[in-house]
């Protein structure tokens, strides 16, 4: 009997101003596949992100991907990020503000490497050696594997360009493509479409949905629009503010785009 891919018991932190409890049960059957996480401000969606990185604030309880224990409070396992093979995208992610765009990018490309192209690599790397590498590489061409996500995604035009100028929209585009420098088991993306127009927030979530089921991994994705991920996701984890606890499976007997989110009156009174 192959391990579930990915299943999650936590209690976070009530310091947060989370509901009593806090609790959120999630189980996703499926290898590869996008889970949106939604609620209304202070509901506790960047929280539980930061819990399933090994972020602070430290949530209790069971994390367990491919059978692999994470987190299980009970046996005194925490695993760090690094220890993780996880990338994390947090909310309003910046970028080196004395590095142009290509610096920025060849940087996370020198640190990627050096953690380990394995999944679950748990090497340790030296900040120093990736800043030798990285001064070694600023002015070499790009690695296949950085040219390709700049094509993928779009941002071609601005490697020349400081951080000072790029609109939000820009910017988070680069986050996002420096977020799949590494080959991770499980993407944690946080509001990534910020500021981006439309037209590329369509684009951006088929692209990113194109990499996940080509690299095999699995992504949870904080949004406050819902609506845009119902063609790719495989389900949605509803928080809310009343209620303190979560409880969903989402696996390959539930529909494609099978969300647990109502749409309609119920998600309208959230969304802001």
């Amino acid at each position: 009997m192959r391990p579930i891919p990915l299943e999650a018991d936590l209690l976070l932190s009530r310091e947060r101003g989370l509901p009593s409890g806090g609790r959120v049960r999630l189980r996703l059957e499926k290898e590869s596949g996008i889970v949106g996480i939604c609620g209304p401000s202070g509901s506790g969606k960047s929280t539980l992100i930061r819990v399933l990185a090994g972020l602070p604030p430290r949530g209790t309880g069971v994390i367990r991907v491919d059978g692999v224990a994470w987190l299980d409070s009970d046996r005194g396992v925490d695993l760090s990020l690094s220890q993780r093979p996880v990338s994390c995208l947090p909310q309003g992610a910046v970028l080196f503000p004395h590095m142009n765009v290509r610096e920025n990018l060849l940087f996370a490309h020198s640190l990627s490497e050096k953690q380990g192209k394995g999944r679950g690599s748990l090497a340790r790397f030296s900040l120093s050696e990736a800043l030798r590498r990285w001064t070694g590489t600023r002015t070499s061409p790009l690695p296949d594997r950085l040219r390709t996500l700049v094509e993928r995604f779009g941002i071609g035009d601005l490697l020349g360009k400081g951080p000072g100028a790029l609109s939000g929209g820009q910017t988070m585009k680069v986050a996002l493509a420096r977020a799949f420098l590494k080959d991770a088991r499980l993407y944690l993306l946080d509001e990534p479409l910020t500021g981006i127009d439309p037209e590329g927030r369509t684009r951006l979530t088929r692209e990113v949905a194109a990499l996940l089921r080509e690299r095999c991994a699995m992504a949870l994705w904080v949004t406050h629009t819902p609506g845009e991920l119902s063609p790719v996701a495989d389900g949605m984890v509803a928080l809310s503010l009343d209620q303190g606890s979560m409880d969903r499976t989402l696996g390959e007997d539930r529909p494609p785009a099978g969300f647990d989110v109502p749409f309609g009156r119920k998600v309208a009174e959230w969304r802001r």
